[in-house]
């Protein structure tokens, strides 16, 4: 979707460190050990009406949203596309490929997406709504000359300072 990496998951509860580990894995071949990390996970417990605006977390990479156990209708996990008026000039056949990606929450499921995505928590309306939100911010702890070195890093058509006219 969006050519961004977006991950369901319905088979219970993991660590969040073993979530994002595969997902890193998975969707960039990287692997977590090589970066300092640190995630932050929190309890969500919302009752019937309970909803949330679009945001995002501007301060982590990535977000996992876990539903320990659902009891109720509604409640959607709504993402929205990031690229900001993507559609423009577009015929209304294309409409879907701009669609927001819904996805109707589970007891059991995990999924996980980058944190600049806006998300919405459509309105529930049940007896309640248990899970987790976790989100990583991950920092390399090597240099720049090491991720040229490595060949994160492509120098040979790199320009310092200004462009050459």
């Amino acid at each position: 979707m969006w050519s961004t990496p977006i991950q369901v998951f319905n088979d219970g509860y993991k660590k969040p460190v073993e979530r994002y580990r595969d997902f890193l894995k998975e969707h960039f071949d990287l692997n977590l050990e090589n970066f300092n990390y640190e995630i932050r996970e929190w309890e969500t417990t919302p009752g019937s009406g309970y909803w949330l605006a679009p945001h995002n977390h501007g301060h982590s990479h990535f977000t996992a949203i876990h539903y320990s156990y659902v009891s109720g209708e509604g409640g959607e996990l709504i993402l929205h596309d990031p690229r900001v008026n993507a559609n423009r000039g577009f015929p209304q056949e294309f409409g879907s490929e701009f669609a927001p990606y819904i996805i109707k929450p589970e007891t059991g499921m995990t999924v996980i997406f980058p944190s600049y995505i806006y998300h919405t928590a459509a309105p529930f309306r049940g007896m309640i709504r248990e899970g987790k939100v976790s989100e990583i911010q991950l920092n390399s702890p090597r240099t720049i000359d090491n991720l040229i070195e490595e060949g994160y890093i492509n120098m040979d058509n790199a320009h310092l300072g200004a462009t050459p006219i």
